[in-house]
């Protein structure tokens, strides 16, 4: 989310990968943090495939960048970084061409279905508009507490 916070942050175009209407799930890290430790404490949860916990609400990217842009109260502009450009750009920068071997999350839909997590746990993941709300308030914080 750093692409889309950091510039609709700074008055700037947010940035995406691949295809902004496709589904994408983020989790929350607070509610990842605590699902590591419920997962690594519950002896009856070991040799088991979990999916973190993360809110069942599916957004595309255009959706983030919105929900971002809302809570910003900033214009949701945004360009879509394409996975040849991504490649192209590794030559000269490696991080790069290792963000376009990700692009597989960002060409299709890519949800987390967290729900056997949240059952067996009766873990209520923290919504996407407050994650986004709480990440835009951390964030003017560590701002003020650097600027100081």
């Amino acid at each position: 989310m750093q692409t889309v916070y950091d510039k609709l942050s700074k008055g700037k175009k947010a940035q995406w990968f691949c295809n902004v209407d496709k589904i994408h799930s983020y989790g929350y890290v607070p509610d990842l943090a605590k699902g590591t430790a419920m997962l690594g404490n519950t002896e009856s949860a070991f040799n088991q495939i979990w999916n973190l916990p993360t809110d069942t609400q599916k957004l595309t990217g255009r959706e983030w960048i919105n929900l971002f842009a809302k809570e910003l109260n900033c214009e949701p502009k945004f360009t879509v970084l394409p996975n040849w450009l991504l490649k192209t750009l590794g030559v000269f920068i490696p991080i790069m061409s290792e963000l376009a071997e990700m692009n597989y999350q960002y060409d299709r839909d890519y949800f987390f279905d967290s729900s056997k997590f949240n059952a067996y746990f009766d873990f209520k993941p923290t919504t996407n508009e407050m994650a986004v709300k709480e990440i835009i308030k951390q964030n003017k914080l560590e701002n003020k507490t650097a600027n100081r």
